[in-house]
């Protein structure tokens, strides 16, 4: 039961590992594709913006160069500085220029935008903010860009442009210089390029790593144009990022693609995109914070961790109504497993746990053990609706007799336990004995008032037994004396061990003998007045080699407990009927053969053909044959016992009743069984010179035979006395030792042949 609770708990906590894992896996790929989508997204905008700087910057070097050449090729020497009205007009039309210059070579502006203030003009080599750029533009065949700058003659921030414009054989004539407005509209370099707070668009120069332009909250150019990007850390960054893709810096700048990768600056972590203007020496680089995505996927966490713990939760709630119904299941099965589910006691699963417990602790306890007496009898008679109705009563009353502190059980079907704390022997016993009477008071099932009595067998722990199995054995044992006297009360002694185990040995060995034939048969004649042998009576008999000679009233006994009663029962008959045949074909007298019939034997199934086939096995006649039973027998299924002597009786085998008049019922059924023979009990036999009483049961008996139209033996005789008066009284047939005792049939067949060629019949037994 432990084990099934935590299998369904083992269940549900590997669904919620499994969901977790689950979890786990789908937010990862969650935040797999957030991080590709915002990846992708700086991919794109960098290589959108670099796109567009570049066609910007491309545009204004054509301007540059063509306005260039104009200027040159209108012939006038570059000797004086004048203002243009043509770079006015070029102005007007180009919102992202916020002025024209030409410079000679040596760095001096000579023409200029009118909207340049002339005193505030810088030599643009000699300058210290323009000169490195100035000379760059001198040596490059390109424009290039200078670093961005707040110029005095136009009151502006701006990005200065330079292209070189030279003679055919390569020298340098003028520089023509403009500057790009930072936020012009209409220009990539007029707008908020960023997304927010947390995010962010930097140009960066490759030659001197100052930052060229950049959009971000807060940025301004007089910010970030003094910015600087750390060589150590950015060579380092380009190290990591060497590894992590297996690309060197040459192949990602020659590359128009952007690249993207993970940097950390000021402890703040970024995802960060970059591409490389090869032309014009510039980085776009585009890049973001983790902190927004990770709020963004923490926004996509929390439904799927409430969804999940929601689901987890009613999944537990799911399991903890299976659980509490399997719990309230396993209580109910468990019940069931230790309780009788006809009385409700408990059964003996459920006693053994209690007996367990007792024992656990150690203190002394009695375990009494009640049989109902000839409980069989009542489901043969009346069935077994009525049996278990007989029970549940029964156990009702046990529960009203049993102490508060007693555990009550039903052990089998009519065995019941109390296991009392009780262990006074006397206090005890008494109490057993009111017990037993109780117990015996009539009561009604159904339409019928039964009276039932019980035997008690009792155990003390540990005085009788240490261990369970001891203490049940001995309670066993003493339930056993008990029911040798039916509705008694014993108390378990030392010396039933013994018996207990005589009963075993004698078990063992009668299995043996009956498998080797160690059983025999003695016959005892029975004899009318005339002292002329009428018939035999077949008794068995047992030698053994280890136990010697063992009482028949001994091993019949052990017989009808240990199911050997049928194999017995077998014998008897067979070898009655073999020997009975052998004999009338030696002495040509008619003789009848009586045999013993047990009750377990007579209530088998297939009893008549067993009968009938053994007598045409040994060609016996079926009126020779008389079959002696007991009143017990009628205390089983009266109609079935009924039918089987009616199917006997109309072969032509006869009934006959042994030991009349010793129980409570034969004067009532003798008007329903349709019985041959009457045979008086030994025990009225004995007293019937001297006691009066008993010679009135025996006048009864005679009386009761004549009546019924039933021939009469008494058996038992041992005395010439007992035979004259038995003779006095109507009964005419006798069997006992004062004519013989029981002999083997060799013996009978040399005495009836000595009495076939003499006269020599006993005076004595004639009637006077």
């Amino acid at each position: 039961m432990a084990a099934l609770k935590r299998n369904i708990w083992t269940l549900y906590f590997l669904i919620v590992i499994v969901g977790v894992a689950l979890l786990g896996v789908s937010l990862q790929q969650r935040w797999q594709e957030t991080l590709s989508d915002e990846t992708a997204h700086q991919l794109s905008r960098a290589e959108l913006i670099s796109q567009s700087v570049h066609s910007l910057f491309r545009t204004q070097e054509l301007v540059l160069d063509v306005v260039g050449r104009e200027l040159l090729d209108s012939g006038e020497p570059l000797e004086e500085r004048r203002e243009m009205p043509l770079l006015d007009s070029i102005l007007s039309v180009n919102p992202a220029l916020v002025g024209f210059g030409l410079a000679r070579p040596d760095g001096t502006l000579v023409r200029i935008s009118t909207n340049m203030d002339t005193s505030r003009l810088p030599n643009l080599l000699e300058n210290p903010s323009t000169a490195e750029g100035f000379r760059q533009a001198l040596e490059s065949d390109v424009m290039v860009v200078g670093r961005t700058c707040y110029m005095d003659a136009l009151g502006a921030w701006l990005i200065p442009i330079r292209k070189a414009l030279r003679a055919d054989d390569g020298s340098v004539v003028a520089v023509m210089t403009a500057g790009l407005k930072i936020g012009a509209e209409g220009s990539v370099l007029g707008q908020d390029l960023h997304d927010g707070p947390e995010d962010s668009v930097i140009l960066f120069r490759e030659a001197d790593k100052y930052v060229q332009f950049m959009s971000r909250e807060g940025a301004t150019p007089e910010r970030y144009s003094a910015s600087q990007v750390n060589e150590e850390r950015l060579s380092a960054q380009r190290r990591d990022f060497e590894e992590g893709t297996g690309k060197t810096m040459a192949d990602i700048m020659a590359s128009p693609e952007a690249v993207s990768f993970h940097m950390t600056r000021d402890q703040r972590d970024y995802l960060t995109a970059a591409t490389f203007d090869a032309r014009y020496q510039i980085w776009t680089v585009s890049e973001t914070r983790f902190a927004p995505l990770y709020r963004d996927f923490m926004g996509t966490l929390v439904p799927y961790v409430i969804g999940f713990v929601l689901g987890a939760w009613l999944l537990y709630l799911l399991f903890r109504v299976i659980d509490r119904a399997e719990g309230e299941r396993r209580e109910e099965l468990l019940y069931r497993a230790r309780h009788d589910d006809l009385t409700g006691l408990l059964n003996r699963a459920g006693l053994l746990d209690r007996l367990e417990g007792r024992l656990s602790q150690a203190r002394p306890f009695s375990l009494v053990v009640i049989n109902i007496d000839n409980f069989s009898g009542i489901n043969d008679r009346f069935g077994l609706e009525y049996g278990d109705h007989t029970l549940v009563e029964f156990g009702r009353r046990l529960e009203r007799l049993a102490e508060r502190h007693d555990d009550l059980a039903r052990l089998g079907s009519d065995e019941f336990a109390i296991v009392t704390p009780n262990t006074n022997i006397p206090s005890l016993t008494d109490a057993c004995r009111a017990l037993v009477e109780d117990l015996a008071q009539i009561f009604e099932v159904g339409r019928l008032r039964l009276q039932v009595g019980a035997s008690v067998g009792v155990a003390r722990y540990p005085e009788d037994g240490d261990s369970l199995s001891k203490l049940i054995r001995s309670a066993h044992l003493a339930l056993y004396e008990a029911k040798q006297s039916r509705n008694a009360v014993c108390v378990y002694k030392a010396e039933m061990e013994t018996a207990y185990l005589r009963r075993l040995n004698v078990e063992q060995r009668l299995r043996y003998g009956l498998a080797s034939h160690a059983l025999y048969m003695v016959y005892q004649p029975q004899v009318n007045d005339a002292g002329e042998t009428i018939g035999l009576e077949a008794l068995v008999r047992w030698q053994d080699e280890e136990l010697g000679f063992v009482s028949p009233a001994e091993f019949v006994d052990v017989a009808e407990k240990s199911g050997l009663m049928i194999p017995l029962g077998n014998f008897v008959l067979d070898t009655s009927l073999r020997e009975f045949r052998q004999l009338i074909d030696k002495v040509k007298q008619p003789l009848d053969l009586a045999i013993n019939i047990s009750v377990i034997q007579f209530c088998q199934p297939g009893f008549v053909d067993t009968v009938l086939n053994a007598l045409k096995t040994h060609d016996v006649s079926p009126s020779s044959l008389v079959l002696e039973i007991t009143e017990t027998l009628f205390m089983g299924n009266f109609d079935q016992v009924l039918q089987t002597i009616c199917d006997l009786r109309s072969h032509g085998i006869r009934l006959a009743m042994d030991d009349f008049g010793t129980g409570y019922s034969s004067l009532s059924l003798l008007r329903q069984l349709p019985l041959d023979e009457l045979k008086i009990d030994k025990s009225f036999v004995d007293g019937i010179v001297e006691d009066e009483k008993a010679a009135n049961m025996v006048r009864s008996i005679v009386a009761i035979a004549r009546s019924h139209n039933m021939s009469l033996i008494a058996e038992g005789v041992e005395e010439q006395a007992q035979a004259q008066a038995l003779i006095k009284m109507g009964c005419l047939r006798f069997q006992g030792y004062y004519f013989s005792r029981p002999v083997p049939m060799a013996d009978v067949r040399q005495v009836l042949t000595d009495t076939a060629n003499t006269d020599n019949i006993p005076a004595t037994i004639r009637r006077s």
